[in-house]
């Protein structure tokens, strides 16, 4: 049931601290650590279309995971935050240029504690918010939903051209897939992230929300779309992305991955994300040598991570709309204007 309206001051306050000692006990009851890395960063990791706002001499972090990391490779051992991270032009009802990312890293764990993990924090959350949380949790493959969606089996290793031929037979042309003067893989990323947001906003989205009142886990993306996890065999196909993206209400709310350790893979996707940018003329980042190295030199051990939205979460929690109805932000750039 939504709210009829935003929650007054004491209110937010109170909710605020009761889901912050919620959140921190349960890492600590796991036997995390928690840690506080910098806001101002001088590097971020890649993405297509998250863009970090200046802060010079650096930027401001769009998320805690590369520094983290880097603890991870120095021997933290299995840590967590509550971050305040920073994305520029992200504004709405669900966006805010500043917000609060839960990230955690287990180290020699499997990504099914991280999938646990969410669900935990979001009963946890919910339940000290008096809200009702999902009846229940399901996994699905995306490219199982993509067939029950749009009637086509997709192996995941589709190269740019197959993919928008396959995609625009479906009535999904794809805008970004036109860079024959570039390379293999920023063409295959080009278009594999053409072809989810296309398919995410016509497709998933409605899927999602016929499935409301159950918590969904989307995992085994296509090799195209890892980022920064590992690619595991599956079966007898292609090899898949060990990440997941994890919905309540049909909102997007985490992104869990079993940690890519190779530095030499990890270098080759940031390389196609940098080309996919300057392709699209989106503004020049620079890769993480240091980040890069330290997975060369030191050596990540192996661990599943997770991004869990705080602010959302929250949002859903007392049935809100916006993130303005719970925001402690009193006029502050970059937020939802301020509700109650």
């Amino acid at each position: 049931m939504r709210r009829a309206a935003p929650l007054g001051w004491p209110e937010r306050v109170d909710l605020w601290d009761r889901a912050l000692a919620v959140v921190r006990a349960h890492f600590r009851g796991e036997g995390l650590r928690e840690v506080s890395t910098p806001v101002r960063v001088a590097h971020v990791a890649l993405e297509p279309y998250i863009e970090p706002i200046a802060a010079p001499p650096g930027l401001l972090a769009t998320s805690p995971e590369l520094a983290m990391k880097r603890l991870l490779c120095r021997g933290s051992g299995s840590i967590f935050q509550i971050a305040h991270v920073f994305r520029r032009a992200e504004i709405g009802a669900r966006h805010s240029e500043e917000f609060h990312l839960i990230e955690w890293y287990r180290v020699e764990a499997a990504l099914a504690e991280g999938r646990r993990d969410v669900e935990a924090l979001v009963a946890a959350v919910i339940e000290v918010a008096g809200g009702e949380g999902p009846r229940r949790w399901e996994s699905h493959g995306i490219l199982d939903v993509v067939d029950e969606t749009l009637g086509v089996r997709l192996r995941g290793d589709e190269e740019a051209g197959v993919l928008a031929e396959l995609a625009a037979a479906r009535g999904l042309p794809l805008v970004a897939v036109g860079l024959d003067d570039h390379d293999l893989e920023v063409r295959r990323l080009a278009a594999w992230t053409a072809f989810l947001s296309e398919w995410s906003d016509r497709h998933l989205d409605p899927w999602l929300l016929a499935r409301a009142e159950r918590g969904i886990h989307l995992g085994d993306f296509p090799p195209a779309l890892a980022a920064l996890a590992e690619l595991v065999e599956v079966g007898d196909g292609p090899r898949v992305a060990a990440r997941f993206e994890s919905f309540v209400g049909g909102v997007e709310l985490a992104n869990g991955y079993q940690e890519l350790r190779d530095a030499g893979d990890q270098r080759r996707r940031f390389v196609a994300v940098a080309g996919l940018r300057r392709a699209l003329g989106l503004p020049p980042l620079a890769l993480d040598q240091a980040f890069l190295g330290d997975l060369e030199g030191r050596g990540l051990p192996r661990a599943a991570g997770v991004a869990l939205g705080l602010d959302r979460l929250l949002m859903l929690a007392v049935g809100a709309s916006s993130l303005a109805d719970i925001s402690l932000a009193l006029g502050a750039p970059g937020h939802p204007a301020d509700g109650a």
